[in-house]
């Protein structure tokens, strides 16, 4: 029997583990988290938990009970310190020591880093321990700044505005979602968070924070609480100090493999090749399951290159933005609105061929894309024109 150690307990981690006992795989299979909670979904921290709070029935990635039924050995509060690539075991920071045949590295992100004088007057919501301590503070809180406004950043403002905070978003680009959204559609966003009531300040740059504001380039901002909303970072400590090839994440081949046979890495973390030998490198719960059911299949025998199509969301306030494809190389957006706004859709183009679409509350367009996308299907902007950008009568 093979011993397979998966290190993290987020959702590549665990739907690894699932897949695996799902294709009747056998190994004897250890799941070492640091976190001291169940393995639990992550969107709900930036979402819902600080005006909610946590609750004690937290909403569990798999029951209490799997682990023990698939026979998968769950250690929390563990922090793996070290790996012995040379004598395949990983050690704890209490000693504890697992041999391996086979390794997986699913240690996922971290809030990233910001050198600014007073950072640790900043909150975090990262984790079910950030979104219990940030729950207690909210109580008394009227007025708050969040730094970012990437998904994250945006996610945790309109959730503050939803319980009447009056919060300000701070942004050093010069629009927001610069990473994430075409400009088109991240102007539409940015409007109608502000209608709903955040102030957004784009091209500012935070000089300092302190336990009652933000002193920005244009002036200090007031706040009873301050937030960190700049994206996440891969956790790549442990694969460093491994000597394996870590650029931006863990290099893994089309085989999520890493530079050492037998050792993986998927999720947040993982800067995986494509198949035109590019690199990319996606942190969403979507990239994480589908590395997570691909490398199950490799480890149970079926040897299977990761070749699945990107897709993103993300819920702020009454908004849903989903994104189907990769609108960064797009040459050309056409905006169309729905009949009951928000809704709206961008059409991204490149060289006259569709390649990925964004939406606003247009869950229809967004699953009609995806498939469309995913499946290979090549959609022209004549063709889409003829339709009136009736995507589903473009598909028939």
């Amino acid at each position: 029997m093979k011993n397979l150690v998966i290190v993290g307990s987020g959702h590549a981690a665990v739907q690894c583990a699932a897949s695996l006992r799902d294709n009747n795989d056998s190994s004897s299979i250890t799941l070492i988290s640091s976190d001291n909670d169940a393995p639990y979904h992550r969107p709900p921290i930036s979402k819902k938990y600080p005006i909610t709070g946590v609750p004690d029935d937290f909403s569990l990635l798999r029951p209490a009970e799997f682990f023990k039924e698939k026979n998968i050995n769950l250690h929390t509060g563990t922090t793996v310190a070290r790996i012995n690539i040379e004598e395949r075991y990983v050690v704890a920071e209490d000693g504890t020591q697992w041999g391996f045949d086979n390794l997986v590295l699913a240690t996922g992100s971290a809030p990233r880093p910001l050198d600014i004088p007073g950072i640790e007057h900043a909150l975090t919501l990262y984790s079910l321990s950030d979104a219990r301590a940030v729950a207690e503070q909210i109580l008394n809180a009227k007025s708050a700044v969040v730094i970012g406004a990437g998904f994250i950043g945006l996610e945790i403002a309109a959730t503050l505005n939803s319980a009447r905070i009056t919060t300000t978003v701070i942004e050093s680009a010069p629009r927001i979602l610069a990473r994430s959204l075409t400009a088109s559609l991240a102007d539409q966003v940015h409007v109608l968070h502000e209608t709903a009531g955040l102030r957004i300040l784009c091209d500012s740059v935070v000089e300092q924070i302190s336990s009652d504001g933000v002193m920005t380039n244009d002036g200090f901002l007031q706040a009873d609480l301050v937030f960190c909303g700049t994206g996440s970072a891969p956790r790549t400590e442990l694969a460093t100090k491994a000597g394996l090839t870590v650029t931006d994440g863990i290099e893994v081949d089309r085989y999520l493999e890493t530079s050492v046979p037998g050792v993986y890495a998927i999720g947040d973390i993982a800067s995986f090749e494509k198949e035109d030998g590019t690199r990319q490198r996606y942190e969403s719960v979507q990239n994480a399951n589908d590395q997570a059911r691909t490398l199950a299949k490799t480890l149970s025998g079926n040897r299977t290159a990761y070749d699945a199509f990107p897709w993103f969301w993300s819920d702020q306030g009454n908004l849903k933005l989903q994104m189907a494809g990769v609108s960064q190389s797009s040459t050309e957006t056409v905006i169309i609105e729905g009949d009951q706004p928000p809704r709206m859709a961008a059409f991204c183009f490149k060289e006259g061929v569709l390649c990925a679409v964004e939406t606003i509350n247009w869950p229809a367009y967004h699953a009609l894309s995806r498939k469309a996308l995913s499946d290979g299907r090549v959609i022209t902007h004549d063709q889409l024109g003829r339709v009136e950008f009736n995507l589903k009568s473009a598909l028939k």
